[in-house]
């Protein structure tokens, strides 16, 4: 999905460049895409690393009801 993204803000770039407006204009257009595009990844990451958390979270959890029933089990 990265390089579809890479590729499409490449596409939209190349686009922009070619097509009849003022230096200034395309240059602002093109800087907008590449913010957005900045965003859109960071926002991503964000939600990556959330979830990563999250699954982190879980599994300690998991790992001390496991631990826990163990301890009970060798004490019984």
């Amino acid at each position: 999905m990265n390089r579809f993204l890479t590729t499409l803000l490449a596409g939209v770039a190349i686009g922009l460049l070619i097509a009849p407006a003022k230096g200034s204009e395309t240059w602002r257009k093109l800087v907008n895409g590449v913010n957005d595009y900045k965003d859109k990844v960071s926002d991503e990451a964000d939600d990556l690393l959330d979830s990563g958390a999250q699954a982190v979270k879980n599994g300690k959890s998991k790992l001390e009801v496991k631990a826990k029933d163990w301890a009970d089990r060798v004490n019984a």
